[in-house]
């Protein structure tokens, strides 16, 4: 028996803590339909990340499941729940795997969202899907351990589909929501949008380094690699100065995509303060993680993420506050720039 929709929001308020750390935070500032909106977009995301992440198979079974994703957005009820049987197996106290077991419950509340907001969120995973499905159906097909990106290019396009994409999907939510009479102002915001998603991308893969590395997932382009002289292994294990020039690198590429944070933000009315701090709060958590990773002496080549205190994290937001007004941005892109 299906369950009534309101057991299944309750489900997706009950599940959002469980798959993420910090967007459990700043998603309580998104009031009614939006935060409903962007709640149900993050989890809907969330389990494309765990068809990459944490469900491993040949090429065919990876491009198969992610079929089924794409098909269930295009409306296909059926998709949706052979998707999260096959889930169901192996979920088992993996909280990312029950996501998906129980996808048919974020999809119904998805398919219950009003038109322009289910839409946006439609194009937004299936850009997602599709992307992850290409780059992870031919890691599948390599020797294990091999870079799962070539080139920087493909580092910047792998950013787009799995999070630039987001942003985008963010502003078109947050359009239908603002009396926006400058249309430029409007295309502006929109042409910066996979920047502001791109950002917190980049410095995700700087910050998980460590463990991405040892399970083998290597986000570092194999033309990096080649122009140092060195294999994935050896990103880990030993301080190296190469090593240091690549995480260098890296961070170099983050800041300069949260530079762009505040452009952004800019674009957004003054008095969308609400909206202003979502995308706020978890670019200042990013400059304070890059910075708090900086001070590791073990960073990157140590056997752990460097996470923000919970201390620092409200304080970075407490901060927000402020520095949500024009003004006080350019200390925000300042900050931003400093390598």
């Amino acid at each position: 028996m299906t369950a009534p929709l309101a057991d299944d929001r309750a489900y997706c308020r009950a599940v959002l803590p469980r798959v993420s750390r910090t967007f459990a935070l700043n998603i309580r500032l998104l009031p009614g339909e939006l935060g409903d909106a962007v709640h149900t977009g993050y989890l809907l995301c969330r389990a494309a990340d765990a068809l990459e992440d944490s469900w491993p198979g040949s090429p065919a079974e990876i491009s198969a499941r992610f079929d089924l994703a794409l098909a269930s957005m295009a409306g296909d009820a059926a998709a949706a729940e052979e998707l999260a049987r096959g889930a169901a197996a192996l979920a088992a106290g993996r909280d990312d795997l029950e996501l998906v077991a129980s996808f048919p419950r974020v999809w119904r509340v998805w398919r219950a969202l009003p038109q322009h907001d289910r839409a946006a969120l439609a194009e937004c995973v299936r850009t997602l899907a599709a992307g992850m499905s290409r780059y992870a159906a031919r890691a599948a097909a390599r020797p294990a351990g091999a870079p799962y990106l070539d080139t920087e290019a493909e580092l910047h396009d792998y950013c787009w589909v799995v999070a630039g994409c987001v942003g985008v999907m963010l502003t078109r939510l947050f359009a239908t929501r603002l009396a926006e009479a400058d249309p430029a102002r409007a295309a502006l915001r929109l042409a910066l949008a996979p920047a502001v998603g791109e950002s917190l991308q980049l410095t995700n893969i700087l910050l998980d380094w460590p463990a991405d590395v040892r399970r083998g997932r290597c986000y570092v382009p194999a033309t990096w690699l080649a122009e140092r002289g060195l294999s994935p292994t050896d990103l880990v294990g030993a301080d190296r100065p190469e090593v240091r020039a690549l995480a260098q690198r890296l961070e170099s590429l983050a800041r300069a995509a949260l530079v762009r944070v505040p452009d952004y933000v800019e674009t957004l009315p003054a008095g969308a303060v609400r909206i202003r701090l979502f995308c706020l709060w978890p670019a200042r958590w990013a400059l304070a993680s890059l910075e708090h990773a900086r001070r590791d002496p073990e960073f990157p080549w140590g056997p752990r993420r460097p996470r923000l205190p919970r201390a620092r994290l409200w304080a970075a937001a407490l901060a927000s506050l402020l520095a949500h007004r024009d003004g006080a941005l350019r200390k925000l892109r300042g900050a931003a720039a400093t390598a």
